[in-house]
């Protein structure tokens, strides 16, 4: 039988031994720990770093010292508070490390940051926007010790930010350029239509007004019971009235040609170039290719209303001997071209048309016309001369949305 002594001697050897085992598992998890908090210390994104109460740095991670552009020496007492160069508010003003988010937590100024904003400028002079979030560290009596940093990097969000900004700022003013000119385009119009309809009020008066009431004189001679030279009076009367169904026919073209409805563009096109050229001396050539197809009818509209106004620039401003007309029609979209050879456009004219500043309202009226239809109006000018380029889908949707053209060229 074992002796006491021994006994226990022996429980206490066993005892000793649980013990040693014990704190060696228990050592060697916090160690397993300290790896493990190590290496996600220096593998996180966010950037971290450490204070003692006294502001000195004592841990940071790789990248902190990224971007920082540098890395301060751990537990220097003359770095304190941000390993940062320089640090500034958001607007740009300078900020003492001494007053930096970082050191109000430490000195219990404040109790802890929270999604601040911060610039740092680095060593090299760039500067970038962070976000910060400090927290105090206590032991176990509350007391302050220090303060841990995680802060990550905005400049990008931040520049994709203001580059929206610009980018609605730039957008509204468009929209409000865009809408100054059609208004500005609008009254123009106004002023256009309301211009269009005293000329034909002055043609209708003037021309066939005048010829109806020699008619009337006319036909008052007739009813005399001594009026002589009847057949006279009744050739005057003939003519007259000849003289005034042809004013009218020719009032009715300008305003909508039949040969548009009864055969087509190509044909409506060949009329009015031949009148043109008789009305103004300046030599037209065509060049229209044969059995043009019939397009959709607001569509022959539109290019015919744009040929005429194209005319009535050229014959007005551009002092031309000459001009060249092309239209083509292919299976996909339709083509015309006014070329003259006159002065071209005054200086900053055309500029203030591209940019839609300005312009005349005949200007503005086909490009809105042709854009309606999806279609492209291109001008361009020099001191040669013009061209003016319309290029028009003929696709079935395009048609159908150009149910407004002839109306707003013929008001």
């Amino acid at each position: 039988m074992m002796e006491p002594h021994i006994a226990k001697n022996r429980a206490d050897a066993v005892d000793s031994m649980l013990n040693v085992s014990t704190q060696q598992r228990r050592e060697d998890h916090n160690g397993e720990s300290e790896e493990r908090y190590r290496a996600l210390f220096e593998m996180g994104p966010v950037a971290v770093y450490s204070c003692d109460v006294s502001g000195v740095i004592d841990n940071f991670n790789a990248r902190a010292a990224e971007l920082w552009g540098r890395a301060p020496e751990p537990g220097d007492t003359d770095e304190r508070f941000c390993g940062s160069y320089k640090l500034f508010l958001p607007d740009g003003t300078y900020m003492p490390h001494d007053e930096c988010p970082m050191a109000l937590v430490v000195s219990r100024r404040m109790a802890e940051a929270r999604d601040q904003e911060v610039l740092i400028e680095r060593p090299d002079g760039s500067r970038i926007t962070v976000i910060v979030n400090i927290r105090p560290l206590t032991n176990h009596r509350g007391e302050v010790t220090g303060a841990i940093n995680c802060f990550y990097d905005i400049t990008e969000r931040k520049r994709l930010e203001e580059a929206l900004r610009q980018s609605h700022a730039d957008l509204e003013r468009t929209v409000n350029q865009r809408t100054a000119a059609l208004t500005q385009l609008s009254s123009k119009l106004m002023r256009a239509q309301d211009d269009e309809r005293r000329k034909i009020s002055r043609e209708l008066h003037d021309s066939i007004g005048q010829y109806l009431v020699h008619v009337k004189m006319l036909l008052d001679t007739l009813r005399r019971p001594d009026a002589t030279d009847k057949e006279g009076i009744l050739r005057d009367l003939t003519d007259t009235v000849e003289r005034c169904s042809t004013e009218t026919r020719t009032i009715s073209y300008l305003l909508h040609p039949p040969l548009l409805d009864e055969l087509g563009l190509s044909s409506a096109v060949n009329w009015y170039a031949d009148g043109f050229a008789q009305r103004s001396g300046i030599q037209v050539n065509l060049n229209l290719r044969p059995g043009l197809q019939r397009l959709p009818g607001e569509l022959e509209i539109l290019l015919f209303r744009i040929l005429q106004e194209s005319l009535t620039n050229i014959h007005r401003h551009a002092h031309s001997r000459s001009v060249d007309i092309k239209l083509e029609v292919s299976t996909d979209e339709a083509l015309l071209e006014v070329r003259d050879y006159g002065q071209g456009f005054p200086a900053g004219l055309l500029e203030q048309y591209k940019s839609g500043a300005g312009a005349g309202v005949g200007l503005r009226s086909m490009h809105e016309r042709v854009s309606e239809v999806d279609g492209r109006f291109e001008i361009e000018s020099a001191s040669s001369g013009t061209l003016v380029r319309v290029i028009v889908p003929l696709s079935l949707q395009s048609a159908k949305s150009a149910s407004g053209v002839g109306r707003a060229f013929s008001a």
